[in-house]
């Protein structure tokens, strides 16, 4: 700056730094996490041709499954106990609503 001023050049004051306030901005940490999740890097494989996503490892197999998994929690009750007596769960007359789901789910894996 001195050098600059011998010289006759116009100098410019820098302007201070910003004081931490001790807030943290909450989408920026938001951003940068997101960001680092989707990351190759992050989570230990290396990133395809595209850039986007993980390679798959070569003679993996794909998982079949015989059908999709119906989303019990939507139905009623009663109908929850009509699919209980369809598959002769045992004990489905005292069961609660959750217990109901409970039974079907495990009766289907």
């Amino acid at each position: 700056m001195i050098e600059a001023k011998k010289a006759g050049e116009t100098v410019e004051r820098a302007e201070a730094p910003a004081e931490p306030t001790g807030v943290v901005d909450l989408m920026e940490a938001l951003r940068a996490s997101v960001e680092r999740a989707g990351s190759p890097k992050a989570i230990g494989g290396k990133a395809t041709a595209s850039g986007k996503g993980v390679e798959k490892k070569q003679g993996a197999k794909k998982r079949i499954r015989s059908a999709p998994k119906e989303d019990l929690s939507g139905l009623s009750k009663a109908d929850l106990y009509r699919k209980a007596a369809a598959v002769d769960i045992p004990g489905r007359s005292h069961m609660t609503r959750d217990d109901l789901v409970k039974a079907l789910s495990a009766s289907r894996k």
